[in-house]
C-alpha cells in the first residue's frame, strides 16, 4: 500500500513531462538574453477564472522582460505536474501583446496587474514583485495602461 501513492505521483509527473515535451514547452528554462528585468522569486496569480484567483504561485515565478518579449513562468519543479496549466501562470508573449500594466497598491503589498494577449485569448495576471517600478520601466513606461494606443 505504501507504493501506491508514490507510483501515482511518479505517473502524474511522467505524464506532465511528456505533455510539456509534446507541446514544445521547456522542462528547464534558460535565462533570456538581453534582459531588462529579471526576478526569480516573484509571486502571482491569474484572473482566468475563480479557481485561478484562489490559487497561484508564491515565490516560485520567474519574470523576465527583454527588448521584445515578456516571459512569466514557474521555475522547476513548479512547472511540472500540470501546475502552470492549472493555475494559468506560464506566458511568453511579445511586448506588443501586453495590452496594459498597472501598479495597484494593496493593503499588505503592491501588485502589477498585467493584461496580455496570449494564445488562449486575453488574460489578466497579477504579479507581486520586489521592484514593480523597474518592471514597468522595462516594459516601456513607468506606470502605463493601454500600450497599444500609447505606442501606436
Amino acid at each position: 500500500m505504501f507504493w501506491i501513492p508514490l507510483l501515482w505521483i511518479a505517473g502524474w509527473l511522467a505524464a506532465s513531462l511528456f505533455y510539456r515535451k509534446l507541446r514544445g514547452k521547456p522542462i528547464f528554462y534558460a535565462r533570456l538574453p538581453n534582459t531588462r528585468f529579471l526576478q526569480t522569486n516573484a509571486s502571482g496569480r491569474s484572473h482566468r477564472h475563480w479557481f485561478t484567483r484562489l490559487g497561484g504561485a508564491n515565490g516560485c515565478l520567474v519574470v523576465q522582460v527583454t527588448e521584445t518579449e515578456l516571459d512569466i513562468h514557474p521555475f522547476p519543479p513548479f512547472n511540472w505536474l500540470f501546475l502552470p496549466e492549472i493555475y494559468g501562470l506560464e506566458y511568453r508573449v511579445p511586448l506588443t501583446n501586453v495590452r496594459s500594466a498597472e501598479l495597484r497598491k494593496r493593503f499588505f503589498r503592491s501588485s502589477v496587474d498585467v493584461v496580455l494577449q496570449a494564445d488562449e485569448g486575453e488574460t489578466k495576471v497579477s504579479l507581486f514583485l520586489a521592484y514593480p517600478d523597474e518592471f514597468l520601466k522595462a516594459l516601456g513606461m513607468t506606470n502605463w495602461t493601454d500600450r497599444s494606443t500609447a505606442h501606436a
